[in-house]
């Protein structure tokens, strides 16, 4: 009997939904017999969530759960395919839609925040591929470079996308951020935000070439936060004046409007935790936000951090599956795939089913209590006002690695996972 491309189960029929649903209004479509566009997605995906270590370990994994048998080399030829690359890109982006719909924002109840597209963007690098070419590093060592994506999230619904790859020049081991903004275009950075709205970027320190943002501000409506530099010499011209006795700005210390050496006005927030007593100092080219949303933006900065320790400790995606460019990008777009069927995934089953992580709300209960189990006291606006989890738990994704593949009803999926979710493992 002839195996189906498609996994046809009604587990994978609502993982894949959307892909289903976009596929048609997707680019670059193109009727292959061998491995159909969506067949090709539902194996890259399936691929980031296996525990298989090689393209050739998965694809006989694959086939053992009564899968078609897919040839390795036509799988990596695929992989090599720019048009396949294209219509894996333009699925992942058509893919924000649903999530803005069925995502909670978070910022929602920041009033101040409505007219902004706020992402969190950074680098993240993976092994060489095995046959990746290889050159001598400082120390006369010969090393294969590894492969560095630039990641950019949605702060509101956390859907992830690739905003280019790093790219070292001169034989560095990884690409300078900056380097990686100025090649972008200002559609790029936009991300198909519409006219008349900003787009803020919260990038970490290394983003220093202050004259460039301020022409992406003045020029796009782009603009940034970031960490300052220890040695950055930007000096107080100004002060911003805020209500201290609002408890939004607890821990805000000071909001000063700085000059740069290259004649750009930014703004310094100074601000310290009042639950440890650490500083931090943020720079920014905005100067209507109030200081304390500032900060809560770059505090969950460290959502995208959460996300590639997902990629990989819990996907095991450590190393890159190809060589070819387009392989090396279609890498990084199936990691984002994979993260954003997760989450939508998850949504739906607590939104059909009525079912939550109990195992996980145990766990964040207890993080709240002292040692002597006494609940803490709430923390300041900052500290509380963003509450949601940015990753999903080993548990989960252990539970649609098996069943994605079971040809079983749904309620008996459902019933395993509510076993799951209470923590038994029998």
């Amino acid at each position: 009997m002839a195996r189906s491309q498609s996994i046809d189960n009604e587990l994978s029929a609502r993982f894949f939904n959307d892909i289903l649903q976009l596929y048609p209004l997707s680019s670059r479509q193109y009727r292959c017999t061998d491995i159909s566009d969506i067949h090709y997605c539902q194996l890259g995906v399936l691929r980031c969530l296996s525990s298989s270590t090689s393209g050739e370990e998965f694809l006989q994994f694959h086939v053992d759960q009564g899968q078609a048998d897919i040839a390795p080399s036509h799988f990596f030829k695929a992989l090599k395919s720019r048009r396949r690359l294209a219509n894996i890109t333009s699925l992942n982006d058509l893919l924000a839609d649903p999530m803005k719909q069925r995502i909670p924002d978070p910022y929602a109840q920041c009033e101040e925040l409505q007219g902004w597209d706020i992402y969190a963007v950074d680098g993240h690098y993976h092994k060489a591929a095995c046959f990746d070419p290889k050159s001598k590093n400082a120390k006369g060592e010969l090393r294969a470079i590894a492969t560095g994506h630039f990641f950019r999230m949605n702060l509101r619904t956390h859907h992830m996308s690739c905003l280019g790859m790093a790219n070292p020049e001169d034989g560095k081991k990884k690409a300078h951020d900056m380097t990686v903004i100025k090649r972008s275009s200002a559609d790029q950075l936009r991300n198909g935000a519409g006219k008349g709205r900003k787009v803020m970027l919260v990038w970490d320190k290394a983003c220093i070439d202050y004259h460039h943002w301020h022409k992406l501000k003045h020029t796009y409506g782009i603009y940034f936060v970031t960490l300052e530099k220890s040695n950055s010499a930007a000096a107080i011209v100004g002060v911003n004046e805020f209500d201290r006795a609002d408890p939004k700005n607890d821990g805000i210390v000071s909001d000063h409007l700085v000059g740069t050496s290259n004649g750009v006005m930014l703004r310094r927030i100074i601000y310290i935790n009042p639950e440890d007593g650490v500083s931090y100092t943020y720079l920014t080219n905005d100067n209507t936000l109030p200081a304390c949303q500032i900060v809560l933006l770059y505090k969950h900065r460290w959502d995208i951090e959460k996300i590639f320790h997902q990629f990989k400790s819990k996907m095991g995606e450590r190393k890159s599956w190809a060589s070819s460019l387009a392989a090396k990008q279609s890498h990084a777009i199936f990691e984002c795939l994979a993260h954003n069927l997760l989450l939508l995934f998850e949504k739906h089953i607590g939104h059909s089913e009525g079912l939550h992580d109990e195992t996980e709300s145990e766990k964040q209960e207890g993080r709240t209590k002292g040692p002597a189990g006494i609940i803490r006291a709430l923390g300041n606006f900052i500290n509380t006002a963003v509450q949601r989890a940015t990753q999903r738990t080993q548990r989960f994704i252990r539970w649609v690695r098996v069943w994605i593949y079971r040809q079983t009803p749904w309620g008996d999926s459902i019933a395993r996972l509510r076993q799951v979710w209470a923590g038994k493992t029998t």
